[in-house]
């Protein structure tokens, strides 16, 4: 189900095409660290990713997980990757940066419900990031996970520590309802809609976890909405500061790189009985050469 969450979320994030990634309640770095690998779209890779949680043990296990190993000072980046940790809470006055896109995934379920307004507002009023990812578990989906007990008078929710687990109604009425105020257009989609060696009598449900994808529209207001109480908070603190070593020579000139592409096939070729070119430069060059593959000669 992890697995499938940071899927989800790293491929909103690549479709629409964000730099600077803010992560609210990032834990030990789990969703930060799957992101630290090169993005599918090399035309828009991520280059920034900032963390805030209220944890301190927690920041540190980020921090551990997120420093670059020997591979990614072996096997550079072509485009720089910077992350930023900070220390406190997500309702907290806003971090000096910049950011396309704030996830807040498996978090909304840890505050008070009477706190969600003011989380909402942090995120959507406050960052009002072009790209917002919130993901929660779906109450509805507990009835297939018979420890739970759902439906009886000792249910209890997936982990000790969520406050509520909303059902995909509320979850919708809570994503439009905040869509409509803050000036987003929300998308709903559900995360994990069957159980791998799931039992027999499996209640479909929608998704284990349900996302809400909001993408802005319009300017919204800078106020919180009627009710919403926010509290003062000491300001974030600077954990940690990492940045991943890059490339920093200039590419070389297409036509180094199609000797180097011709030298390198004439090894292939000379260590092997039968090289077949055309699938080679269908790959590497396609409306690259001037001249047609058949003038090319080794």
């Amino acid at each position: 189900m992890w697995e499938q969450r940071r899927i989800c979320i790293a491929r909103a994030l690549y479709e629409h095409k964000v730099r600077r990634v803010l992560e609210v309640g990032c834990g030990d770095g789990n969703i930060l660290s799957f992101l630290v690998a090169p993005a599918s779209d090399d035309e828009h890779p991520i280059t920034h990713l900032y963390g805030i949680d209220i944890s301190a043990d927690a920041l540190g296990e980020a921090r551990n997980q997120l420093e670059p190993t020997d591979q990614d000072r072996r096997d550079l980046r072509v485009d720089e990757l910077r992350v930023e940790l900070f220390h406190g809470s997500a309702m907290a006055s806003a971090a000096p940066i910049a950011i396309d896109a704030v996830i807040c995934s498996e978090v909304i379920e840890h505050v008070q419900e009477s706190e969600v307004p003011a989380l909402t507002h942090a995120v959507l009023g406050v960052y009002r990031p072009r790209l917002a990812v919130f993901t929660t578990p779906n109450a509805e989906f507990n009835v297939n996970f018979p420890g739970l007990c759902c439906g009886t008078p000792e249910a209890r929710f997936r982990d000790a520590d969520h406050k509520f687990e909303w059902t995909r109604a509320e979850f919708t009425q809570w994503a439009q309802n905040a869509a409509e105020y803050y000036g987003y257009q929300v998308e709903l989609r559900g995360i994990g809609m069957t159980m791998r060696n799931a039992a027999e009598g499996f209640v479909p449900c929608g998704g284990c976890s349900q996302m809400a994808l909001f993408v802005r529209q319009a300017e919204g207001p800078k106020e919180p909405p009627p009710g919403c109480v926010m509290e003062p908070c000491p300001e974030l603190v600077p954990f940690a500061d990492i940045e991943y070593p890059v490339y920093a020579q200039p590419p070389p000139p297409e036509e180094q790189l199609l000797r180097l592409v011709l030298d390198f096939a004439r090894l292939v070729a000379d260590a092997q009985s039968a090289f077949d070119f055309s699938d080679l430069w269908s790959v590497l060059l396609p409306n690259k050469i001037g001249s047609p593959l058949s003038d090319i000669r080794l």
